[in-house]
């Protein structure tokens, strides 16, 4: 049975899950120096966040490795390739918000600066629950099917923050270029609920056909 007992392979993507809420850390810290105006700092956390992806990305690729020369059934295995790109997705995206601020290097007015921290802050809630989630799947289906609905919640949340904001920036007197690099941004830093909501999903599934 799927995660009867800790495997190699849970014990890799469980490591990979973790690079990638580390990695969230780092983009967390990185936009709020940026949001400070300290853009120099703000560098240093992407390079962070970049190592993390790394780090996360090779945690992957040896749970691959791991689960195509173990027993598992391939129902359950294409399930697990399938949340561990689920999982990688989030990673690409906290890499891409971070390389938004860093290379494009928006001007964001302050007025916006505490709904862009919640819109951040609410995509690693999503993620954290789904780790959670995960965490639970070897020990109560239904526990991890649970909390994995609670990922979606939160994504609401996020989207109904996102159109408030994007509302707000369109009805300003800023340039159009700039409206549509904030429009960007703002879209952007929600891809990381989107992305946790996708992955947690994938949770849902699996604790469903581990009932079945």
């Amino acid at each position: 049975m799927l995660f009867k007992k800790k495997s190699k392979v849970q014990e890799l993507i469980q490591e990979q899950i973790n690079l990638v809420a580390q990695g969230l850390g780092f983009l967390k810290e990185a936009v709020e120096l940026y949001l400070e105006g300290d853009k120099e700092g703000c560098e240093l956390k992407t390079r962070v966040v970049e190592q993390m992806e790394t780090k996360a990305d090779e945690a992957k690729r040896e749970a691959e490795k791991t689960l195509y020369e173990g027993s598992y059934l391939p129902l359950f295995r294409e399930d697990l390739l399938d949340l561990m790109e689920l999982i990688d997705d989030v990673a690409d995206e906290a890499e891409r918000i971070a390389d938004f601020l860093s290379i494009e290097n928006p001007e964001i007015p302050s007025p916006w600066n505490e709904k862009m921290r919640e819109i951040v802050e609410k995509g690693i809630l999503a993620f954290n629950l789904f780790r959670e989630s995960f965490m639970l799947l070897h020990e109560d289906t239904q526990k991890a099917f649970s909390h994995a609905h609670k990922v979606k919640e939160v994504e609401k949340e996020v989207d109904r923050l996102q159109d408030g904001l994007n509302r707000e920036i369109f009805q300003s007197n800023l340039q159009l270029a700039h409206k549509i690099q904030l429009r960007d941004l703002v879209i952007r830093m929600g891809f990381i609920s989107d992305s946790s909501e996708n992955a947690a999903d994938k949770i849902s599934m699996i604790s469903i056909k581990r009932r079945i």
